[in-house]
């Protein structure tokens, strides 16, 4: 089977994920012939961190690895809260 040259239409297309609590943005665009993936933090959209890969899926699953990070620390940060409250009971 031969696989064509061409890209897909949706290949130059920005992608955004929002985390769950809506306070970051991870965004995978293409520049500088590279794909760029961003994080900003909302709603002033202040740039954190920013990162370069040459492949488009290999920019695709940083994002994902970043959005779950960011997913994960807002959990920890409500379980240590959780686990304060449970020591002034004593």
């Amino acid at each position: 089977m031969a696989i064509s040259g061409r890209r897909k239409f949706d290949d130059d297309k920005v992608v955004k994920y929002e985390t769950a609590e809506k306070d970051f943005e991870v965004e995978v665009s293409r520049t500088l012939n590279k794909w760029c993936v961003t994080v900003y933090q909302m709603p002033d959209r202040q740039i954190l961190v920013q990162d370069f890969f040459p492949e488009r899926w290999k920019a695709l699953a940083r994002a994902q690895d970043f959005l779950r990070l960011l997913n994960q620390r807002k959990k920890k940060e409500e379980e240590g809260l959780a686990a304060n409250r449970d020591d002034d009971d004593f």
